[in-house]
């Protein structure tokens, strides 16, 4: 039986039943699902890692990413800065950096094992080199370092996973897309308003964070950065516009404009990244986008199996911000809150401490469970949407512009209204912790932990409504809430990045347990590599 669907979003003009598929647009799409891949180099040309090491590396990350809340496709770059970071005090030669990096990465699983040619370890290496000649430059203090060394990892990353489909997709979505979307109210040059729905198309497809956003905005601002050869050997020019480009790429990322861009394109992100499910299930690819029906029942059935997984990163994700306030809480009262307490007033308040210790963990547990995922009406909008993108000039021409600007009075009647909500949401939470006897301390860390469970709580929201491409519809209770806990979604936006730069159990971890114990599996990897060597002598005598 068919699915029946709405009509089409933009105007998109698809006849059911009658319309056919673009033969050119379903080409295009076939080759972003099968790209051609890196054949595997000759068995002993291979990175092989070996498995005793791997296990152990394995159930090392496990713990690691528990107590370092942050979204699972950016473990991978996570693991990749704080390699580096620790590769780059312990070594100074490039290829020993890139080896080491690559082997970890294998041991951990986040790289294939016996994939990787062992020729990609100068490639690697080249891009470290980049890394090192900025740093030899000194231009830009520790912030501007660091923010080099996340766009580094993100190179490294796309040179070592070599991302085909990701890279078609997002090109194919950007050539349906260009042509039609038109900025009202602002003029732009047509280079950057294409370069807008580019890195829009790849921040909404791969879902991308600003690190990765930034490197495409190097890539686009600063040519000569995919060219070393030019200026490794004198890199204070290249270093001293790096160090100019950073605050405009920041300003750029976070701009409305740009903000607006991507709301545009999130629609046919999300139904091309369905689509592609649906494509990956079946073994006659051409078969299914030859019939509309097939395609709708298709895609409906992936929409539904992709909020399925959405549901399952939840509540992954809701146990991992559990664990991590309920760690970061026990160090925060015994190393804070107690002390500060026995000091002042020559006791610690049992029942306040408690409640600090269990109310965060408990209260991301509801806020997990509360959350609401889209409905039935979505998944027939992605197929709308699909239809519109394969069907020829399914796409008309559509318009974004930049939200109003206030100025003057209202700018300075709306920041005062602001000021006074958050003066009044902390002051009336803090009003009544202390009718139950908290401490100024303890109410202290009471605010600390609030704001970043609100915050935990907004990012899962947008972690379950990651295939929605229907607006919400506003509720007044729900825009109510909204407004109150505005003030402390915001605190907890700095808090969650302020306190992940000083994560005292991650700085444990990394210093005093990880860098001993990768040196102690590099060594026990080397004497089983030396142990083979010699037996494979044996069995040539």
């Amino acid at each position: 039986m068919p699915l029946k669907v709405f009509s089409n979003p933009q105007d998109a003009g698809s006849k059911r039943g009658g319309t056919q598929y673009d033969p050119q647009k379903v080409s295009r799409i076939l080759y972003a699902v099968n790209p051609p891949k890196r054949g595997l180099p000759p068995e002993e040309m291979r990175i092989t890692v070996h498995a005793a090491v791997t296990r152990i590396s394995v159930l090392y990350e496990k713990l690691r990413n528990a107590v370092d809340y942050r979204e699972e496709h950016l473990l991978r770059k996570g693991a990749i800065v704080r390699i580096l970071k620790r590769q780059l005090v312990l070594d100074v030669d490039p290829l020993n950096i890139s080896q080491n990096l690559i082997r970890e990465l294998i041991a951990a699983r986040y790289l294939p094992n016996a994939s990787l040619p062992e020729t990609i370890i100068d490639e690697a290496a080249q891009v470290i080199r980049k890394y090192q000649a900025i740093e030899r430059a000194r231009f830009g203090g520790e912030r501007h370092r660091s923010w080099v060394l996340g766009i580094i990892a993100t190179e490294l990353e796309e040179l070592l996973m070599e991302p085909l489909r990701e890279k078609a997709l997002v090109t194919f979505l950007y050539e349906q897309l260009a042509p039609k979307i038109r900025v009202l109210g602002v003029e732009i040059e047509d280079t950057e308003r294409r370069l807008e729905i580019y890195i829009a198309c790849y921040r909404t497809l791969l879902k991308a964070d600003d690190e990765q956003i930034a490197y495409k905005y190097l890539r686009a601002y600063l040519q000569e950065w995919m060219n070393p050869d030019v200026w490794l050997s004198s890199p204070d020019a290249v270093a001293e516009r790096l160090v100019g480009l950073e605050p405009h790429i920041r300003k750029q990322i976070q701009s409305p404009l740009t903000q607006r861009f991507v709301k545009a394109v999130k629609p046919w992100s999300v139904s091309i990244s369905v689509l592609i499910d649906a494509l990956d299930k079946e073994r006659e690819k051409q078969d299914l986008l030859s019939s509309t029906e097939d395609t709708h029942i298709a895609v409906a059935s992936a929409a539904e199996k992709r909020q399925k997984g959405a549901n399952g990163k939840l509540r992954r994700g809701t146990i991992r911000a559990m664990i991590y306030l309920l760690i970061t809480k026990v160090i925060f009262a015994l190393g804070i809150e107690v002390p500060i307490e026995w000091y002042m007033y020559g006791a610690v308040a049992t029942i306040p401490l408690s409640i600090n210790i269990a109310l965060p963990p408990v209260i991301m547990f509801f806020v997990g469970v509360f959350i609401r995922r889209p409905d039935s009406a979505n998944k027939l909008r992605i197929v709308e949407y699909v239809d519109s993108l394969l069907i020829r000039d399914g796409i008309k021409p559509f318009d974004i512009r930049l939200p109003r600007k206030r100025h003057g009075t209202s700018q300075l009647i709306l920041g005062f209204m602001y000021f006074a909500l958050f003066v009044f949401t902390f002051g009336e939470i803090g009003y009544w912790l202390r009718r139950i006897h908290f401490s100024y301390a303890a109410i202290a860390v009471f605010y600390l932990f609030l704001c970043l469970v609100s915050f935990f709580g907004y990012r899962l929201r947008r972690t379950a409504r990651e295939i929605l491409v229907i607006q919400p519809k506003e509720r007044l209770l729900t825009s109510l809430a909204d407004f109150v806990l505005l003030p402390i979604l915001r605190a907890g936006s700095w808090l969650s990045t302020s306190i992940s730069k000083i994560n005292i159990f991650t700085f444990i971890l990394d210093v005093l347990f990880e860098a001993p114990l990768k040196i102690f599996l590099g060594a026990f990897e080397e004497s089983l590599r030396f142990i083979k060597e010699k037996k494979d002598e044996l069995s040539q005598e």
